[in-house]
């Protein structure tokens, strides 16, 4: 039987504890960053066969009579590829979604926002052009998205992992209702209450999203934390309603500093599937 995390890193600490070795110790057999000894041994993640083999030399144990477990590669392999994906998506989100704000804003303001698709001759052009910036801005973030629901499966982060799937969900239902105001016209008092409903919602998971990044500090450090608690005050802003629009305004340097956090997720994993 294949030995799978988290015992895998329980069996790796027991034995380094066996040789009266500190992790700063197995750092200095091995050349293995401490972080990442950290954690293999706490099971956040499955190391690569080869990093298994350079640790159990250090420990002076002869890897044919250590069990190691059968996913290593394609795991670390599996989360590398998803958390590169993540932050790419989160550059071309935070380019596409301020085009997308800018057209928010512009329909709001121009007869567009009084227009549906039986205008043909003015709207066709314009609502095309915003349907694609919605569609893109979407995917985008959902692939953004999922890079935090793979940090969040890497360190046993239930809280992130569903803020995250809900976030997803949420924000396909406005992109959704976004598109439908194209087909058909809402009189004010209905807009208004669909539009404080998306607000509340979406704040309010966004709330439990900036818990779930705070929770991710220990692993992560402080690039977690800023995160986290921008991530708590625009939900707060976005529940209140009447500071939507300085929660938005917070969401750019948010996008920013979580694509940070997502690249050095994929950065520590990519140091895991690098070749020795």
């Amino acid at each position: 039987m294949k030995m799978k995390q988290p015992e895998l890193g329980k069996r790796l600490a027991e034995l380094r504890l066996e040789k009266n070795m500190t992790q700063e110790d197995l750092v200095d057999a091995c050349n293995v960053s401490v972080r990442t000894i950290q954690r293999i041994e706490s099971g956040e993640v499955t190391p690569r066969t080869s990093t298994i083999k350079i640790l159990l030399t250090a420990l002076g144990i002869d890897i044919e009579k250590f069990d190691q477990p059968s996913d290593t590669f394609n795991s670390s392999m599996k989360y590398k590829n998803l958390l590169q994906a993540g932050w790419i998506a989160g550059i071309i989100y935070l380019i596409i979604g301020t085009i997308e704000g800018f057209m928010d804003y512009g329909r709001s303001q121009s007869p567009f926002m009084s227009m549906t698709f039986g205008d043909l001759n003015t709207i066709f052009p314009m609502g095309a052009s915003y349907v694609t910036v919605k569609i893109i801005s979407f995917l985008s973030y959902a692939v953004f998205a999922l890079g935090f629901v793979q940090l969040a499966e890497m360190f046993k982060n239930h809280v992130l992992k569903i803020a995250s799937i809900l976030l997803i969900a949420v924000t396909a239902m406005i992109v959704f209702m976004d598109v439908i105001s194209l087909f058909y016209l809402f009189d004010d008092g209905v807009t208004l209450v669909i539009l404080s409903v998306e607000s509340v919602t979406s704040g309010a998971i966004g709330i439990v999203f900036g818990v779930g990044l705070f929770k991710l500090q220990d692993g992560m450090g402080r690039t977690a934390l800023l995160s986290g608690i921008l991530e708590m005050v625009i939900g707060a802003c976005f529940v209140v309603v009447v500071l939507f629009f300085l929660g938005f305004i917070l969401m750019v340097p948010a996008i920013i500093i979580e694509t940070i956090l997502l690249y050095k997720g994929y950065e520590l994993v990519k140091e895991e599937v690098a070749p020795t």
